[in-house]
């Protein structure tokens, strides 16, 4: 099947090129799935939507009335009602914490009310089985490419990006201590507080503000081998249906600024034709040096644990195909669609791939993630990995049905 997917993942990367989210790019890879879906015998849909433009903006935002905060903090200060700038600053604080906790945990913030926006779309289609329809598996991969953010073009500036958000976090909860502080005392001392503890929340904002002045990668793994791979399977499954599992197979767009793509899919769906669905998100699944691995839990600063019947049916597809590789992961520092699914209620599983070494995607984010750094191995068994874990699920429900029957007996 790796071939199937290699040359979908080499029309998205050297065809296409780079996919920002929400560009013309972005809409081409989606014309591009739509017709390959079409031309496998598929009903298509297509579903548009308002998307950000920026995954950065919203947290450069947050820092932005931070750093607002902290001015009128320090300079209303020496005035003759020091308090009223405590007001004015803890009122901002405030915001800026509401704001980090709904991001962090993955929930629509009032700031982004404030930025553009513009169009992107979904396309999908669904697999249907031989038999009775028992079992729902959503498979998604985003066509969309990131920015060269600087957080991303090293271990070392990796490493570096997660001390920083860490250290921010407790940076903005302290600043609005302070600001409390303040309205109870004209004292110098914490406005003098503020002034230094400002600096984190500074750098945080060039970190935020400098990837949207960059050039969109290519993407070769990140991410069309995830997008190819849902392609590649939608032609294994027009040739081999399973027995009694419906695949939806979406190609989403706007990961790369929120996950926006698989989001608005849910919202429309999964209360309805996809309840119960179970989700595996295949993304960054062919870089040279990666493992094949399943995500156990997503951390930005709060852990999304992935579902946890579906890890036990991924190490038991691990240990039942060896050859494979397939090992567990803890994914820090930043998430993937599984966290959003996850967070939106639904039954989530991350086959995402990682360089054992850095703890990242290889070339994640970088202009070096290209065609060149795929490696066809990996991309195969990564398929076989997702595929493996696709019959255990389709097998599920027949065999909680003879389980069922053989306690039933007298």
């Amino acid at each position: 099947m790796s071939e199937t997917a290699l040359r979908h993942v080499e029309h998205f990367t050297n065809v296409i090129g780079p996919r920002g989210s929400a560009t013309p790019k972005e809409q081409e890879a989606h014309e591009y799935c739509a017709a390959t879906l079409a031309g496998l015998g598929y009903e298509v849909h297509r579903e548009s939507y308002n998307s950000p433009t920026s995954g950065w903006h919203p947290y450069a935002l947050a820092e932005g009335v931070m750093l607002l905060a902290v001015a009128l903090f320090v300079l209303m200060g020496i005035g003759p009602n020091p308090q009223t700038g405590a007001l004015a600053a803890s009122a901002l604080g405030l915001i800026t914490l509401i704001t980090s906790f709904l991001l962090i945990t993955h929930r629509p913030s009032p700031l982004e009310w404030f930025l553009p926006t513009a169009r992107s779309q979904n396309v999908w289609a669904v697999a249907q089985p031989s038999g009775e329809v028992l079992e729902r598996v959503v498979l998604t991969g985003h066509v969309d490419t990131h920015r060269t953010a600087l957080a991303m073009q090293s271990p070392t500036w990796w490493q570096a990006y997660k001390i920083l958000t860490l250290l921010l976090t407790v940076a903005d909860v302290v600043l609005f201590g302070l600001f409390i502080w303040g309205l109870f005392t004209p004292d110098a001392l914490p406005r003098t507080l503020a002034l230094y503890l400002a600096i984190l929340p500074l750098i945080a904002l060039v970190f935020t503000l400098q990837p949207d002045f960059t050039d969109f990668v290519k993407g070769a793994n990140d991410n069309a081998t995830g997008a190819a791979a849902v392609l590649a399977f939608a032609e294994r499954l027009k040739a081999s249906p399973l027995t009694n599992t419906a695949v939806y197979l979406v190609n989403t767009g706007c990961e790369e600024v929120g996950c926006i793509g698989l989001a608005d899919w849910i919202e429309r769906h999964a209360e309805a034709d996809a309840l119960d669905a179970s989700y595996l998100v295949l993304d960054n699944i062919g870089g040279k040096g990666s493992d094949v691995n399943y995500v156990l839990d997503e951390t930005l600063l709060l852990p999304v644990a992935a579902d946890p019947d579906l890890v036990a049916l991924a190490e038991t597809v691990a240990k039942e195909n060896p050859q494979l590789g397939a090992k567990p992961f803890h994914y820090r520092g930043l998430y993937s669609e599984m966290s959003v699914a996850s967070a939106l209620g639904q039954a989530a599983l991350g086959l995402l791939d990682f360089d054992p070494q850095t703890q990242m995607p290889p070339n994640f984010h970088t202009a070096r993630d290209d065609m060149a750094n795929i490696d066809p191995a990996v991309l195969e068994r990564s398929e076989q990995f997702a595929w493996a874990i696709l019959q255990k699920i389709d097998q599920g429900e027949t065999d909680q049905k003879e389980i069922d029957q053989e306690e039933a007996a007298p």
